[in-house]
């Protein structure tokens, strides 16, 4: 896949509803096949806890609430999940090939928060 990828499209597709919320201090959640996320994010932040929403949808499924309760993997699974959507929007390959090098470079071209690409790149 080339270009920005459509995470709503790509929720919907999963049967996931997404939903915008006046959330004041959670970005997302997810409740019986429902995103809710912050009405308040910039469409680049949407994007990306919608793929991160995906990514613990398909790699944690279960009781989150009793795993943050009873369990200290919820560091790791929310690791795992911004990975995944790393892995999910930008693609490293086109990135390589289009001759993005910078954080922002790369942020503007896949439409995704350049503090994450920052992160996860360790720029």
């Amino acid at each position: 896949m080339r270009g920005r990828i459509d995470a709503e499209a790509v929720a919907a597709r999963m049967g996931l509803e997404v939903r915008s919320w006046p959330l004041r201090v959670l970005r997302e959640f997810q409740l019986d096949g429902t995103v809710v996320v912050a009405e308040r994010l910039t469409p680049e932040w949407r994007r990306w806890v919608i793929a991160h929403a995906i990514g613990h949808r398909l790699l944690h499924p279960g009781n989150h609430r009793w795993l943050r309760t009873h369990t200290d993997l919820t560091v790791g699974y929310e690791r795992e999940a911004e990975d995944f959507a790393q892995a999910l929007l930008v693609d490293e390959a086109e990135a390589r090939d289009e001759g993005l090098v910078h954080s922002w470079e790369l942020a503007e071209h896949f439409g995704v928060p350049d503090e994450l690409v920052k992160q996860s790149h360790n720029m």
